[in-house]
């Protein structure tokens, strides 16, 4: 596992300041720089989840519009019919899925740039109350 690997676990730190499981402490340095790294993707994929949400009203019509002219120009579907239709339809769902997809991936990235930038704070804390008990021996 590759120590700048976004995706691996957060390192579980110990209080004898090893990590646990044979792996290496991060440097306060790399903590920020995974947060920032896992932060743009974050955003990055909110983004996108948002774009996807803002398109499903959009798709919806288009899919209305395919099922009106599928009908033909003799036939009416009332407007809640058509609605409950395209709603059922396999590119609506279809993209249904993929908004769940994108936001559970966002909230993903949104946990794990708050791990490391809670991690970053605790470590920062061990470190000053290491420089007080250095000062008051």
């Amino acid at each position: 596992m590759e120590k700048n690997d976004p995706h691996a676990p957060l390192q579980a730190q110990t209080a004898g300041g090893s990590s646990a499981h044979g792996q290496r402490d991060l440097s306060l340095e790399e903590i920020i720089q995974l947060a920032n790294k896992i932060g743009l993707e974050y955003a990055d994929k909110r983004r996108d989840a948002e774009r996807l949400e803002l398109l499903r009203t959009t798709v919806r019509a288009k899919i209305m519009n395919r099922i009106e002219s599928e009908a033909g120009s003799e036939t009416t579907i009332p407007e809640g019919r058509l609605k409950r239709l395209a709603e059922a339809d396999a590119e609506y769902v279809q993209l249904l899925e993929q908004i769940a997809s994108s936001r559970a991936e966002a909230e993903k990235l949104r946990i794990r740039y708050e791990s490391y930038r809670n991690l970053f704070d605790a470590k920062r804390t061990m470190i000053s109350y290491k420089k007080t008990e250095l000062k008051t021996l």
